[in-house]
């Protein structure tokens, strides 16, 4: 079994997509935070809305591109994910194939994970799906991975919002060929 990925939630592939503190325009990308435990694989880049308040709740979109598959192979893809978030997270994962065009051409679920509202502990999901046929000329594939991550009510104490995500993915992948 082959690693396919491993990557992490960062502004460059994470956007904004609902904010119930958002003014200005959405999706946006996500902005780092200050770092703080705990650790993902000694990562801890948190990201959260440029937005910041009380209680917020904002959902992420991350898309995480899967690069070298090759064609007219069957592809068995298995997907870890570990997160962490201050304070409740959801998390819904799918592996999508794209045309040239960007659009999506499959979308086949992989997992859902709730943290439980434990801001100290990392929590996973995982799941497994199969590219029967390969990726024709021009296809690509991507994880899309959505997380709404409800921060802790903090006012009247300063500071006013301690919201935080982090993300990491790993892909594993077995490759049949098909003729």
């Amino acid at each position: 079994m082959s690693l396919l990925l491993t990557a992490v939630t960062t502004p460059a592939n994470t956007q904004v997509i609902a904010d119930n503190a958002a003014t200005g325009l959405i999706p946006t990308p996500a902005v780092f935070t200050t770092p703080s435990p705990p650790l993902i694989d000694g990562n801890n880049a948190y990201i959260w809305s440029p937005n910041n308040e009380s209680g917020q709740i904002v959902t992420f979109q991350t898309d995480f591109p899967i690069s070298g598959l090759p064609i007219n192979v069957a592809v068995s893809l298995i997907a870890f994910y570990s997160f962490a978030a201050n304070e409740t997270a959801n998390v819904s994962a799918s592996l999508q194939v794209l045309d040239a065009s960007e659009s999506i051409v499959t979308d086949t679920p992989l997992f859902i994970g709730l943290n439980g509202g434990n801001p100290d502990n990392v929590t996973n999901a995982s799941g497994d799906a199969l590219l029967q046929t390969g990726l024709s000329q021009g296809e690509t594939a991507r994880i899309r991975v959505t997380a709404t991550v409800t921060a802790p009510v903090t006012l009247p104490y300063e500071p006013a919002n301690t919201g935080r995500y982090l993300g990491e993915i790993i892909v594993r992948a077995i490759f049949v060929g098909l003729g």
